[in-house]
Order: structure tokens, then C-alpha cells, then sequence
């Protein structure tokens, strides 16, 4: 059968994630275009990933992700969503996300919810320091 000259190539995810595997953890490199949906998916594969990788930390680089801001509804969410997949992760794997303002709240309002949650959990805009955060090395933002 010959190929129709309209066939385009179609991208069902729109953001896209490249897996990194360190000694002491996972890294998901996030790009594309923001949706909630694909959000919540990039939370699930953060966590199933890292235990695949047999490492109890992952961070979720989210620099590359552009378009709409996340509302404050669906910060929240998130921060609820990270707290139930921490809780049911064996071991408990930590997570750091880091990204830009305003994608990333400035008051951190997704951690805040995560962590009152009870997830070990912590949003950066500081590579180095997420860095040093997710091995265990803890600085302070």
C-alpha cells in the first residue's frame, strides 16, 4: 500500500521525558508543552521509574516545560497526588522538582501541600541545590 502524501507524524504526549540513571538517583528531563493530564503522568512515571531503577530518590526537571502556568487548584492536586505516590512507593522515594517561576509557585504552594502530606518532597529553582538535595547532601534553598 502506498504511503498517503497527508501522513503527518502525531505526538500523543505533550510533554516529553528522557530518563537518566545516576548512582544515587533518577532523573526525568521534562519538555514540551504544560497539560494537567500529562502532569499527573510524569508524577507516575517519576515514581514507578526510580523504583524500577532501584534508586529512592528521582528528580523531575521541568525547565523545558512551556505554555500555560498550573492554577493554584491544580498545584494542589499535585502536592495531594505526590503525598498518595510517596506513601505508596516501597521504599519511600524522595522527589525534587525543579523549574522556573512561574511554572514553579513562588511560595512553593505544591511542596507545602505535599510535604503537609507527609511526602519528602521539595521544589527548586536552583539546579546545584536540588542536586545536592536529592543525594542527601541538604543546602537550603
Amino acid at each position: 500500500m502506498a504511503a498517503r502524501k497527508d501522513a503527518r507524524t502525531v505526538n500523543f504526549f505533550r510533554i516529553r521525558t528522557a530518563l537518566s540513571v545516576h548512582p544515587d538517583y533518577l532523573e526525568l528531563a521534562c519538555s514540551g508543552v504544560y497539560s494537567r493530564p500529562e502532569s499527573i503522568r510524569v508524577g507516575e512515571v517519576a515514581y514507578r521509574e526510580a523504583a524500577r531503577a532501584n534508586r529512592t530518590a528521582v528528580l523531575v526537571d521541568v525547565r523545558d516545560v512551556k505554555g500555560r502556568v498550573p492554577g493554584i487548584f491544580e498545584r494542589f492536586e499535585f502536592g495531594v497526588r505526590i503525598a498518595e505516590q510517596y506513601r505508596e512507593s516501597e521504599p519511600r522515594i524522595r522527589l525534587a522538582l525543579l523549574g522556573h517561576e512561574p511554572m514553579i509557585h513562588p511560595d512553593r504552594f505544591g511542596e507545602l501541600v505535599a510535604r503537609n502530606r507527609g511526602a519528602d518532597a521539595r521544589v527548586f529553582t536552583d539546579e546545584a541545590i536540588a542536586r545536592d538535595w536529592v543525594q542527601g547532601r541538604a543546602r537550603e534553598p
